[in-house]
């Protein structure tokens, strides 16, 4: 099973600044439920639907890894980014959840192209322990574009 999407929770406000509002929101990976709070600053609920559809369909285009940006703000404002690296690998895609540096990013990147900005997968750290990871089935993702899965 698989979906992402917002809750029907009210909006918050993580930093007691009611110009920063911010919506709740899951991913649904087979078993676990992953929440995150994606803040609406620069990108509406409809900006992060649309990149997500659009990031899952070149996945399923042939893509070997996408980004999906579960949380985005200005570089001047914000240190980072949270987004879920979605890698590949026949039938299954593999998902790892990261909070992506700005500094990581050339000045001038793109949010649109974010994925050829992400590593490849890695399982094992340089020390040797081992990166968590969520695994789907490439049909899950197909169910859920298609409007077949949950949401």
């Amino acid at each position: 099973m698989f979906s992402i999407g917002f809750t029907n929770e009210e909006l918050e406000y993580p930093y007691d600044d009611t110009s920063i509002p911010a919506q709740p929101g899951c991913l649904i990976l087979d078993g676990s439920t992953e929440d995150f709070l994606a803040n609406l600053s620069l990108w509406s609920k409809a900006d992060y639907e649309s990149h997500w559809k659009l990031e899952l369909g070149a996945l399923l285009g042939g893509r070997r890894k996408v980004a999906l940006v579960v949380s985005y703000d200005n570089p001047e404002a914000s240190s980072n980014m949270e987004i879920w690296r979605v890698y590949r690998d026949g039938e299954w895609a593999h998902l790892q959840n990261q909070l992506l540096q700005y500094r990581q990013l050339p000045k001038n990147f793109s949010v649109s192209e974010l994925s050829q900005y992400i590593q490849d997968r890695v399982v094992v750290t340089e020390e040797g322990n081992k990166i968590s990871e969520w695994d789907v089935s490439v049909h899950d993702i197909e169910a859920f574009l298609s409007g077949d899965g949950p949401i």
